[in-house]
């Protein structure tokens, strides 16, 4: 349901200027709390709403980085429970549960920021000395890639492992606009095989090792897809060793 006051269109509007991935989020959020000061003289109301501007961009990335913590913690307590829990009594005593959050936790702020960011936003954008290049650098525009040749467009890949979990990060970069892609996996005397399909610069991945318990060295490439179709060229696998 839209909320009272908010126009359809602004919800499609926003979200071709304002990030739903939490990764991406943080970003934007840091970028507006580093350039918004640049523009405070020019529209009032990033001088009027600072408090509130700023209190709600250290929230986002605060919890955005303790969602990290969170993950950890998962495959923390599933190597305990799954070590203790098991079939094999020869197994090392698995590290004891530590669980605490990440140092300075910030304020609490009032459930809305996406609206009230929103409400900044229109008012910005509505003023007649408004220019888009103050914007863009706000991150109140979307970007919009220019023409692109999708036989030009190769992706790159960097990849993460997790300490543990059987887990890894891929950022992909030199997307030209493209939300999707698939991530494509070999192991050592096998073939490429999909193993997940995600959205965004960023995601976290999983594997089955071929054998648990033990770390398991992979190659991975990323395809772009655009209407159900592939879209450009793969990237350049990269190898990854996922650890237990």
């Amino acid at each position: 349901m839209v909320q009272p006051g908010i126009k359809k269109w602004e919800i499609k509007d926003m979200a071709n200027w304002y990030p739903k991935n939490m990764v991406e989020l943080a970003a934007w959020w840091a970028n507006l709390l580093l350039r918004r000061a640049e523009f405070e003289a020019k529209y009032q109301i990033l001088g009027t709403r600072k408090a509130e501007i700023i209190d709600a961009g250290l929230w986002i990335q605060y919890w955005v980085d303790a969602r990290h913590t969170f993950d950890d913690m998962s495959t923390q307590l599933s190597k305990y429970f799954n070590t203790i829990s098991g079939n094999d009594p020869s197994l090392d005593p698995p590290a004891p549960i530590t669980w605490t959050l990440p140092p300075g936790t910030p304020a609490e702020v009032p459930p809305g920021i996406e609206k009230m960011i929103r409400d900044i936003r229109r008012e910005v954008v509505g003023l007649t000395n408004y220019a888009k290049a103050d914007g863009e650098a706000l991150g109140f525009e979307a970007t919009t890639p220019a023409n692109v040749v999708p036989s030009e467009v190769k992706p790159t890949i960097q990849i993460t492992a997790a300490a543990h979990g059987y887990a890894a990060t891929i950022t992909v970069s030199n997307r030209s606009g493209i939300e999707m892609w698939d991530a494509y996996l070999l192991r050592k005397g096998g073939s490429w095989t999909k193993f997940a399909t995600c959205s965004g610069k960023l995601a976290e991945v999983t594997i089955t090792p071929t054998t648990p318990g033990e770390a398991e060295q992979v190659q991975i490439y990323v395809q772009l897809r655009k209407s159900n179709s592939n879209f450009g060229q793969p990237s350049q696998p990269d190898y990854v060793t996922f650890n237990p």
